[in-house]
């Protein structure tokens, strides 16, 4: 990843800790089992090429914000308060795609959880 695109994406993002997911177990874990993620932290994906990428909420505990961002650190687009899965609520059985192909993905606490 390159170090002036993340400085600018957690710039953009007012995030004071960003942390890199871009192998395959960490991409697909993301985070997975976590109880919380701290205020003006978030997680970058990478997924290493353009795409329309899936994000799920399976074994989350904590609703959050994903942003879709292009090549170039550009958002695409912003899904809001993305709902962990439970077996009992159906609308949380999705995978989150942005609207158009992306190459990173940035996720934060749900600006509604914090």
């Amino acid at each position: 990843m390159d170090p002036k695109l993340l400085t600018k994406i957690k710039k953009k993002m007012k995030l004071k800790t960003i942390e890199v997911a871009s192998s395959p177990f960490q991409l697909m874990k993301g985070l997975m089992f976590r109880k919380q993620l701290p205020a003006g932290s978030g997680m970058l994906f990478d997924f290493h090429y353009s795409d329309r990428h899936g994000i799920w909420m399976l074994f989350m505990r904590f609703p959050i914000d994903v942003y879709f961002l292009d090549e170039k650190g550009r958002k695409i687009n912003k899904i809001k308060n993305a709902r962990p899965f439970s077996i009992f609520r159906p609308s949380t059985w999705r995978i989150y795609r942005p609207k158009r192909a992306c190459r990173y993905a940035v996720e934060v606490a749900s600006s509604s959880h914090r």
